[in-house]
């Protein structure tokens, strides 16, 4: 990936559009490129890692999304909204990748025991430097009760989640990422809201259920 702008480039302001990056990019600036990697790399990082539970795996396939993206800069078109179409492209991948482990599912034993061992749960909730060893522990037992919540869910209907969730989606935007219709999104995120509420019980609130 390009990490460096040429000479007479100007850089990209923090509050630039996406598709204003991007419609640059298409137009030689390869630094609009690298700002929307640099503002969405994490993003899409942990999208993926929440379905396949590898940190390497998913940094290789987040690659592949950006890769994606760049060569695919000459047919961008600027009034297309990026976020949905970066969503899109990273849903199918994992979609593809999930469908190969069931293939070949030897090849994923090494990612199921990284999930087991618990190394996710930094990844969600990091520990403050105030809390008390019990603290510590609720806090954990907690984060491990809603991962499991969330992976017992369909992958469809946890993709959807995971857009309102953290990524503070519209119905129309989880539309286009997922390739289906509104209403299909408003009954996706329907149906898990009540399975996350029947699977999680006292440890969270019901508001905490992204009803969008």
């Amino acid at each position: 990936m390009p990490d460096s702008t040429y000479e007479g480039e100007t850089p990209a302001k923090a509050s630039e559009p996406d598709e204003t990056l991007m419609a640059r990019f298409r137009d030689g600036a390869e630094e609009g490129f690298q700002a929307v990697f640099n503002r969405y790399s994490a993003h899409v990082i942990n999208f993926i890692y929440r379905f396949l539970k590898s940190q390497e795996e998913s940094e290789d396939l987040a690659q592949e999304v950006f890769l994606r993206i760049y060569r695919a800069k000459e047919r961008y078109d600027p009034s297309r909204p990026f976020r949905p179409w970066l969503f899109s492209i990273a849903s199918r991948l994992v979609s593809n990748r999930l469908r190969d482990r069931k293939r070949h599912p030897h090849d994923s034993i090494d990612q199921r025991t990284e999930m087991e061992s618990g190394e996710s749960l930094p990844r969600q909730i990091p520990d403050s430097p105030a809390d008390r060893p019990a603290e510590l522990i609720e806090k954990k037992t907690i984060a491990l009760t809603v991962q499991k919540a969330l992976d017992a869910l369909p992958e469809t209907q946890r993709m959807a989640v995971l857009l309102a969730r953290f990524q503070g989606m519209s119905h129309e935007e989880i539309a286009v990422s997922l390739a289906t219709s509104v209403s299909a999104v408003k009954s996706l995120l329907f149906r898990s809201r009540q399975t996350l509420k029947e699977a999680l019980g006292p440890y969270v609130q019901s508001d905490s259920i992204p009803e969008k």
